[in-house]
């Protein structure tokens, strides 16, 4: 139990780094091709694992509530102020929302982060999920911080207590889940997973029209630690 906990830890002060960096205005070069990879890792990590290990008769219902719940958030939830053009020199920024809705909407991403590694741990997944989590800790950091750092006299401190949600999931996660069946709460993560790839995709291959390279990276990684373990 020990391991998913420090695995939540490192995530944290992981994506801290990537909110220092941001504060600092130090450019995260080859931030899109890490988020690919990310990408690739929790798309694999969903059809390779997730769904493999959580597969029983009525598995479409959690997969389809967990997809549902991360369309929901995204819906009425989530805001990001560059959103446009993934960058920080968004002029017309709607305040209020930057400074309450989007750390709000970060807060519930770091926090089902959280429960996911704790499902994984309860289901004995392991380091493919682990590295799903960690690998787009910096360049969410980075974003996370970006526009806050204009409407907060203290966004480090902000960017601390969201970051906080993985660590705060995790141990919620191994509480309140680890006598409920376990194959319905991987089909729910699967579901998640999927949910957050069908998001992310169109906006990425907008950026970057190479992106779809360093997913296919990100993918086949995770499918030969599934063959090694």
């Amino acid at each position: 139990m020990l391991v998913v906990i420090y695995i939540a830890i490192l995530s944290f002060f992981i994506m801290l780094i990537g909110s220092v960096l941001a504060y600092y205005s130090i450019s995260l070069k080859y931030r899109k091709e890490v988020e690919a990879i990310s990408l690739g890792f929790i798309f694999g990590v969903a059809t390779l694992i997730l769904l493999v290990k959580g597969y029983y008769k009525t598995f479409f219902l959690p997969l389809s509530l967990g997809i549902l719940t991360v369309y929901i958030i995204e819906k009425f939830l989530a805001y990001c102020p560059m959103s446009k053009n993934y960058c920080v020199e968004c002029k017309n920024l709607e305040m209020f929302k930057v400074k309450y809705i989007y750390p709000i909407s970060f807060f519930i991403h770091t926090f089902i982060d959280g429960l996911i590694l704790a499902i994984s741990y309860l289901g004995n997944i392991g380091l493919p999920l682990y590295l799903a989590i960690i690998t787009h800790k910096i360049p969410a950091g980075f974003v996370l911080l970006s526009p806050l750092k204009w409407v907060y006299k203290q966004p480090l401190l902000i960017c601390s207590i969201i970051s906080f949600g993985t660590v705060l999931g995790t141990i919620l996660g191994l509480i309140l889940l680890k006598n409920l069946p376990i194959k319905p709460l991987l089909s729910y993560s699967a579901g998640i997973f999927l949910g957050t790839f069908i998001t992310l995709y169109p906006h990425m291959y907008h950026h970057k029209e190479d992106v779809i390279l360093y997913i296919i990276i990100g993918y086949i990684i995770v499918g030969l630690i599934g063959m090694v373990r």
